[in-house]
């Protein structure tokens, strides 16, 4: 009873013979365990055998024990009772699978921190692209994109429960594809290299935040005897790399981040409160306390959309349903702010109830509260700014006398961090998967892992210090439009139709359909990827600078 796990052994025998009083004898006296202790505890069941499951409950329904068949040798099974009365000390000695899994609250936690952070400062800058996109069309153009990146969420989930083994310690799109896919395991370069350059073009603009962010407060916070080397973007930016990005990357456990991811997502709302009282007072307008000290900035001052004169708001001033050639820059950016696909199937595995349902739930309130985070920076920043918002929306405000902004960029900057090695762990996955270096075989594995980690790290930090705000949103745009269609829309469409089709040896197939015509949707979807990846880098390509 001190035990968090109890074996009890059956011989093969006993197995066959389920019904012979000695096997009866040992299920009875696991039960009488289960009801005279009971304690709430979850059991995931690993591997698969012919000894049959029994499920008890006690009798008040505080809790369920399932006592699971678990082979050991050739002949001999064990029943596995997850369970009991032990003391906190002989718990932790013992372990729990629990202890990494997540609950919904901690799920949704960390959707709102992957996503909000970068996510939610370039769509005002959208909404305002080529001559403006009205307000209304906004809002649902970002509705369906979050749809559609929830449909594909689930999509990867299902797929995982249906390939995957729960305790395989399998968390990637590439193990997926390799089971679920004909080929698929000759061919798991594909999802790999998406995975690959979508993260890699993310962290790319990730870091280009973090150098804006905090190269702003730096050059407007730091004192004058500060060496001016010191207050630079690109200063700020390679040693921020070195530490603490570096060492959080280099780790192999993230779970002590969730402290300051949670921090981070206390700065999220504390930004939407900062823009939404900004807009609010008119403090940026002609006549605001702010309007005259950027006059030396003048391309970060309000400004009125070309074809819409100046009224009362910038938001009342353009039709609430006008549609204009920014559509397809605001709708890059959606695709981007809703892109964390390439953890898709680690959110699904690493959920303590690990089914399609429940989590489809968790998914869609997660993706509910992102939307509602993105519509109001999108709504607030785009009223404050007009048609100069920027692609870092923080950018437009004053970097030393506008204190509150420089809380806001603070706070935006260490959530980006926190989620940072999040996303860089989705780009070593991936790319410890195309070099080889994730099979244990390998020589000296550990260290070329870290090297190549470094090499990456170092690559993106570089290349991020020539990534200023004239091309965020040329980098933003390419990364959503190539990257994000293929990992978001072309893959899960394809996958969701191969496994579709795909049967077991009782020829039944292995997944049932979402809803009626769920094969035709997923041709659309690949169709509209193919689409919008062509038009997107046009637009990102060679609209740049005209998109005002």
């Amino acid at each position: 009873l001190h035990y968090q796990e109890l074996f009890i052994p059956i011989s093969a025998e006993m197995v066959q013979q389920k019904c012979s009083p000695e096997f009866t004898i040992r299920l009875i006296l696991l039960a009488i365990v289960a009801l005279c202790r009971p304690v709430t505890s979850r059991v995931v069941i690993s591997g698969s055998s012919p000894a049959p499951s029994l499920l008890i409950s006690n009798n008040n329904k505080k809790s369920n024990f399932l006592l699971l068949p678990q082979q050991k040798g050739d002949d001999l099974f064990f029943w596995s009772l997850r369970g009991g009365g032990a003391p906190k000390a002989a718990v932790a000695a013992h372990g729990s699978q629990d202890d990494h899994l997540m609950s919904p609250f901690t799920a949704v936690a960390n959707i709102l921190a992957d996503l909000c952070p970068h996510g939610m400062m370039p769509l005002a800058f959208g909404l305002a692209a080529g001559g403006g996109t009205g307000p209304l069309v906004g809002i649902v153009t970002l509705l369906i994109f979050g749809f559609l990146s929830w449909y594909s969420l689930l999509s990867y989930g299902r797929a995982a429960d249906a390939v995957l083994d729960p305790d395989g310690h399998q968390d990637s799109l590439a193990s997926v594809w390799a089971e679920a896919v004909p080929n698929g395991k000759q061919t798991t370069y594909i999802p790999n290299y998406g995975c690959a350059l979508l993260t890699f073009g993310c962290l790319l603009f990730y870091s280009a935040f973090i150098g804006d962010l905090f190269g702003s407060l730096a050059s407007g916070l730091l004192p004058a005897a500060v060496p001016n080397i010191f207050k630079k973007r690109s200063s700020v930016l390679l040693l921020l790399h070195v530490a603490p990005i570096l060492p959080l990357c280099l780790l192999k456990d993230l779970s002590a981040l969730k402290y300051s991811s949670l921090t981070g997502l206390m700065g999220i709302f504390y930004t939407i409160y900062f823009v939404w009282k900004r807009w609010v007072e008119k403090s940026y307008e002609v006549g605001g306390n702010f309007f005259l000290l950027m006059k030396a900035t003048p391309h970060l001052q309000p400004k009125e959309l070309a074809h819409f004169p100046a009224g009362n708001s910038f938001l009342t001033d353009i039709p609430l349903w006008h549609v204009g050639k920014g559509i397809i820059t605001l709708m890059n950016m959606c695709c981007v702010a809703f892109a964390c696909h390439y953890n898709a199937v680690k959110y699904f595995m690493e959920l303590k109830d690990r089914r399609v349902r429940p989590f489809g739930y968790t998914m869609a309130t997660g993706i509910i509260g992102t939307a509602l985070v993105f519509i109001a920076m999108m709504i607030f920043g785009f009223g404050t700014f007009g048609a100069n918002t920027q692609a870092l929306l923080l950018n437009n405000y004053h970097n030393a006398e506008d204190h509150m902004a420089n809380i806001a960029r603070f706070f935006t900057g260490l959530a980006i961090i926190s989620g940072y090695p999040l996303m860089f762990a989705g780009l070593k996955s991936a790319a410890f998967s195309i070099t080889g270096l994730d099979k244990k075989g390998v020589v000296s594995r550990e260290k070329k892992q870290t090297l190549l980690s470094v090499a990456m790290l170092s690559v993106v930090a570089v290349a991020s210090c020539f990534v200023t705000e004239h091309e965020l949103a040329t980098v933003i745009g390419i990364v959503g439009s190539i990257f994000g269609s293929f990992v978001i829309y072309m893959l899960p469409g394809y996958l969701n139709n191969a496994l579709l089709l795909k049967k077991k040896q009782s020829n039944e197939h292995i997944i049932t359909p979402f809803f009626w015509g769920e094969r035709a949707f997923n041709n659309l979807l690949i169709v509209f990827g193919c689409i919008f990846a062509v038009l997107g880098t046009w637009v990102s390509i060679v609209g740049d600078g005209e998109l005002h």
